[in-house]
Formats: C-alpha cells, structure tokens, sequence
C-alpha cells in the first residue's frame, strides 16, 4: 500500500467545508484545471453510495463512489489505472478548519503497481497542491459561519435598573433615629435625672 497525503488550514467552519467537497455544483470549481468531473448521480449534495468519473489527462479515467459520510469525515473509494481510496477528514481549530487529504494505493496488480509508480505518484502530488489551494479559495469566499462561537458580551445595566437596585439597598438599611439629649435644670444646667421629671408621688396644686 502507498500513500500520499496533504494538510491545509481554511478560515471557515467544517459544516461550510463539508458542503464544499460534498455539493456536486462545486466539482469542477476546485479540482484541477486539467481534469473533467461528470457526476453519475441527479443529487446536490454526494452522500453514501454516489458515484461520480474524473479524466486525467485524457486518457486516464476514474471511477469514485462515496462509502461514508460523518461529520468530520468522508471516504470515497476510486477504481481505474489503479484503485484505491480517499479520505477527507475536517477538524476545527478555533475560527478555522483544518483539512486533511489523504490518497490510497491498495492495487496489488502488476499493470497498476507500474501505473502508479510511473506516472501516478507525481500527478497525485502535483494535483493535490493545486486541488487544496483551490479548495480553500472556495471555501473562504463564502465562509458562512465561523467555526467558534464568540463567546456574547456582557450588557451593563440601564440607569433605571441602576436605580432600582440603589433603591433597594436603602430600603434594606434600618432609618437611624437621632439621639435624644436629656433635659437640662434651666437653673444650674445640668440634666435632670428621670425621678425629678416624672416623680412618683401624687403632688397637690393647691
């Protein structure tokens, strides 16, 4: 088995990189200039068991059909010159998205082995370079949601709460009442003590 895998960063959200690799209108905007994408099914969206041809460099042709769909990943397998398979995995990081492409030999064949090894393992390269660049042009170009939730900022309270918080403050607190100085002799000034203003026997008027 031999293999060739590529990693790019894009500034957009894995559901909007889903829906770029998988939106069959989308196709043709990110592979390779050099190759002809015919999708073999009337659906919008690839999902399990779609198919679809690609032609490389004319003569070479590709057969590929979606085995998994998750939502971070998406297998697909390929038969033609040589077969094998296709794994697209998303992980978000922060307000990106990073992609991982990775490309399966699994021909044990003499004629695919030299297929591969002749012209294969340098055209996969070269494409996947180009393929991922444009990838990531599509992708950012309309990025829809970011893939992290800023976290919503905090309100500061209107003055009218302001002051309905101060006024229940001040109704917690007890009113204080003033002390209440004791009453002076108006002779000698000095206070009179509670049994010379209320005495307790009865006194006559008269």
């Amino acid at each position: 088995m031999d293999r060739v895998e590529e990693l790019i960063t894009v500034r957009t959200s894995v559901e909007r990189a889903l829906d770029v690799l998988l939106g069959t209108e989308n196709l043709r905007r990110w592979v390779a200039p050099d190759i002809s994408v015919t999708p073999l099914t009337l659906a919008k969206r690839l999902g399990p068991g779609d198919r679809f041809r690609i032609h490389v460099l004319g003569p070479l042709m590709f057969d590929y059909t979606v085995e998994a769909v998750s939502e971070r990943e998406v297998v697909l397998t390929f038969t033609g010159p040589w077969s094998g398979s296709e794994r697209w995995s998303f992980v978000a990081d922060g307000a990106e998205t990073i992609v991982r492409r990775v490309h399966e030999v699994h021909d044990g064949s003499l004629v695919g082995a030299l297929a591969w090894n002749t012209v294969g393992r340098v055209g996969v390269l070269a494409h996947f370079k180009l393929e991922l660049s444009r990838f990531r042009d599509l992708a950012e170009r309309t990025p829809g949601p970011r893939a992290e939730i800023e976290a919503p900022a905090q309100r500061e309270p209107s003055s009218r709460t302001a002051e309905r918080e101060s006024g229940r403050e001040s109704a917690r607190e007890p009113e204080r009442q003033p002390a209440r100085q004791p009453e002076r002799d108006p002779g000698r000034g000095e206070p009179l003590s509670r049994e010379l203003r209320s005495p307790s026997f009865p006194v006559d008027d008269g």
